[in-house]
């Protein structure tokens, strides 16, 4: 057998072994894709001749590179020192290091990293005039992102505001005048290197003879046109699953690998479906779901593994009884294999609050990935601040967490002063501001901002010490100006913060639901025993993150919680085929992350802006085969969940905006507009495989699903 084809099935050594030009692999969820990376560079190696200084392989962590790099020299007989193993960024700075002049950089260009860049911006905000409270950085670094590639990508700016446009233009003049690049630079220049400098094509096309790359679903248009221009001679392999694209927000382009076999005439393309991680029903769930996505290139996944256990589905009163059901869950799975790997995978950050209270009190060890503990996040931490501060004037880390969060004007110098009267004097921070107010050391924005914040805190705390905790949040979060400001933001990570300030003060609610006499002290000794790392000191056998943050990793057993209409699939997705199938995407790839458990779960209610709201169960439920479901609730577990919110003959008024309706002849969608009234009451119905229809409901036929 030819060197690098050992170990490997029928369709792997079909791609390691491809002919020269350009290939697609398109690997299924489990079905060892980087293995076939590092194969067929051994085989390139190996069997082909190829010098080792011509392969290049590029990846999007320097994590994935590492592993690659590592595993080739593994089955290599002997060392291949000149392999290129890159992340994007990385490529193309070496790349501008070397030729970075024919481009207009200077020899020593500087890298801004993120911490870099912030810190240019938010300069350049404030001579702009910019109030962060209305410009939040984020806001204007993302935008400012976003634009770049939209620039390259569809020849347009993609700022609408001209004050960022202004602010943008002069962040962009003075990164250049210091001789810097940003990331989205690195990547940018790269393309400009390959495409205008003879000296850059003429090493690209002598060194690079084979390029090879992974996770393609995920690259965008910028790093498209980077590879393209890295592979003159055709020799590009790639590999990557568009059945788990779910990076749109980062930019990933789904069209990249759809386009594929247009974009590089006479390519080859091998699918590996062989599953070496789930059981057969888990895979049986997860091809019934993805099979609803048009937008896909189409493959079925093939179990290596027997049928295994059913998929265990739960509909919970609540997200409390959702997590209290999942931990038992987990502690038994402790008690039986303690070496398993578990996960709770989630569609939001805000969901793990429940999980993470629940895992404290069963005093089981675990970790939150891809994302800080729900009580360590910034917001969270901002609000409670507060109450701190209300309890204790003397709590100086409170003080300044609080005194410029929303600004008020009381910036770094500000409280520098603050600090140094403070040891001068030997007292508070809150003392300190009081005796800086009556001097004449501070005026203009940062006097008044202290004034203000001085009179809130004392408002504050004589009407709410007394109060329950919950009525102290609310005040505190509406009266600070917290949400005012998370509002003014209006993007998605703002809207995120948001849901996770619900989440603190449906905390608070339970809390009091169990207390006879709920005290904001007692709260707070609640809170700090929730955030003691001390729990995750030994091992944690299990991992809570958000299913984004999962994607490349598998467990022995998965739960998927939080499966309910607006939620999962996510109601920004409502109306927008695109945003629906990719969050069907993001549901395939949580199923496909178990080996042998899977369980699933929702909720009748959940705690959601101050109120608890009845929830319909997720319509992706309905598209998992019921022969692989095992429920406590009916012999046909997902149609029953689905139809329990649905009365037996619902009056017209029943079909509002996103209620979910069957069709005899449609299939189910969502309905998305209802219109007119008696007789002639018709609605707009989003359908699942038939599109966009418009019915007249006296005729229709349609049925409430939920």
């Amino acid at each position: 057998m030819d060197s690098g084809l050992e170990g490997l099935n029928e369709r792997q050594r079909e791609a390691v072994s491809a002919p020269d030009g350009p290939t697609l692999v398109l690997a299924g969820a489990g079905s060892g894709k980087t293995r076939v990376i590092v194969h067929r560079i051994a085989y390139l190696i190996q069997t082909r001749s190829v010098s080792p200084d011509g392969i290049l392989a590029v990846t999007f962590t320097n994590k994935a590179a590492d592993e690659m790099r590592r595993r080739v020299q593994e089955i290599l007989p002997r060392p291949a020192t000149d392999l290129s193993v890159h992340t994007f960024h990385a490529l193309c700075l070496r790349l501008l290091r070397r030729f970075g002049e024919d481009v207009g950089l200077p020899r020593a260009f500087t890298v801004y990293g993120e911490d870099d860049r912030r810190s240019l911006l938010r300069r350049v905000c404030r001579e702009a005039g910019l109030a962060e409270r209305e410009y939040p950085l984020s806001r204007v670094s993302a935008s400012i992102s976003a634009a770049k590639n939209q620039a390259f990508a569809r020849g347009e700016a993609g700022i609408l505001d001209p004050n960022i446009v202004l602010a943008a233009e002069r962040y962009q003049r003075e990164l250049e005048a210091s001789g810097g690049v940003d990331f989205d630079d690195l990547l940018l220049k790269g393309v400009e290197l390959l495409e205008c400098s003879e000296r850059g094509q003429a090493y690209a096309a002598r060194r690079f003879r084979h390029a090879l790359v992974d996770e393609y679903q995920d690259t965008n248009r910028v790093q498209y046109r980077l590879l393209r221009l890295l592979a003159p001679h055709g020799n590009l392999f790639v590999v990557g699953d568009e059945d788990q694209s779910i990076y749109n927000f980062r930019g990933a382009d789904l069209r990249n690998i759809l386009d594929f076999e247009r974009d590089f005439p006479g390519a080859r393309v091998v699918k590996l479906e062989v599953n070496y991680r789930s059981t057969a029903a888990i895979l049986r769930a997860a091809s019934g779901v993805i099979g609803h996505n048009v937008e896909r290139k189409g493959k079925t996944l093939v179990p290596s593994l027997p049928e295994g256990e059913r998929i265990h589905l739960h509909q919970a009163d609540d997200e409390r009884e959702e997590a209290a059901h999942a931990c038992g869950i987990i502690e038994r799975l402790r008690r039986q294999a303690p070496e398993s790997r578990v996960a709770v995978l989630l569609r939001t950050h805000a969901q793990t609050r429940a999980f993470e209270e629940e895992l404290v009190r069963r005093n089981v060890p675990h970790q939150v990935l891809g994302g800080l503990r729900f009580y360590e996040r910034r917001e969270i931490k901002d609000a409670l601040a507060y109450i701190r501060l209300l309890r204790n004037r003397g709590d100086d880390s409170s003080f300044l967490r609080a005194v410029n969060v929303p600004p008020r004007g009381v910036g770094d110098a500000t409280q520098a002063l603050l600090g140094a009267r403070a040891r001068e004097r030997g007292v508070s921070l809150w003392e300190a501001s009081m005796a800086l107010l009556e001097g004449d050391e501070i005026s203009g924005r940062a006097r008044i901002g202290l004034t203000a914040f001085r009179a809130l805190i004392e408002g504050l705390s004589s009407r709410l010490l007394s109060e329950r905790p919950s009525a102290a949040l609310r005040a505190i979060l509406q009266e600070a100006g917290l949400l005012a400001a998370l509002e003014a933001e209006g993007e998605a990570a703002a809207r995120e913060r948001r849901e996770n300030l619900d989440q603190l003060v449906a905390s608070a609610l339970e809390y009091e639901e169990g207390e006879r006499e709920p005290s904001l002290a007692a709260f707070l000794d609640r809170v700090s025993l929730l955030t003691d790392a001390d729990t995750l000191e030994t091992p944690a056998p299990c991992l809570l993150m958000t299913i984004h943050a999962a994607k490349g990793l598998e467990f022995d057993a998965v739960f998927l919680g939080g499966l309910e209409e607006g939620l999962f699939p996510h109601v920004r997705a409502a109306g927008n085929k695109h945003a629906l199938e990719e969050e069907r995407r993001l549901f395939y790839v949580g199923l496909t992350r178990a080996r042998s458990r899977l369980f699933l779960s929702c909720a009748r209610s959940r705690f959601l802006s101050y109120l608890s709201t009845s929830r319909a169960p997720s319509r992706f439920l309905l598209e998992i085969p019921e022969d692989v479901l095992e429920s406590a609730v009916a012999a046909s577990p997902a149609r029953s969940l689905a139809a329990q919110n649905a009365p037996p003959a619902p009056p017209r008024s029943s079909f509002r905006p996103g209620t979910i309706v069957s069709h005899k002849t449609f299939g189910e969608g969502r309905v998305l507009a209802a219109t007119g009234s008696g007789r002639d009451r018709k609605v707009t119905v989003l359908f699942h495989k038939a599109g966009r229809k418009k019915l007249l409901l006296e005729y229709a036929e349609l049925r409430v699903v939920s």
